[in-house]
């Protein structure tokens, strides 16, 4: 499972975005790592639930920036977040029902982790550009 390393090519200028998007990696960091190590039920739900808690904590903050801002982009980019979350959704269920499996494993691999760097280096970037020039 490939593991995420926060760099400047992920950095989008503004210290609160780019603060939680690294708090962001790590909790998905840490997902791989348990469900890779099948470090059992409990471990693997948990990395999972704080993955899922911050991403709606992350993308609520971004989403109130973009409508305190007037981000002309704001509902291209909320869309974005609702797919992510119906993503994620789905991973969860199937661990509900089939516990941490290597199926599993391969879905957060390519789902979560190719996601969420390309949203951070195309749609997020745009975004901070925006926020940083205000």
């Amino acid at each position: 499972m490939q593991k995420i390393k926060w760099d400047q090519s992920l950095s989008v200028g503004v210290e609160l975005i780019d603060e939680q998007h690294q708090t962001w990696i790590d909790l998905y960091n840490r997902l791989t790592e348990a469900v890779a190590a099948q470090h059992g039920v409990e471990k693997v739900s948990m990395a999972l639930s704080f993955l899922v808690d911050y991403t709606e904590t992350h993308f609520s903050s971004e989403e109130t920036r973009m409508a305190e801002s007037n981000y002309p982009d704001k509902d291209a980019h909320t869309t974005k977040h609702k797919e992510f979350r119906t993503t994620l959704d789905g991973l969860v269920q199937d661990f509900q029902e089939d516990g941490p499996t290597e199926d599993l494993a391969v879905a957060i691999d390519t789902l979560l982790g190719n996601w969420l760097v390309k949203h951070i280096r195309t749609v997020d970037m745009q975004l901070g550009s925006f926020l940083s020039a205000q």
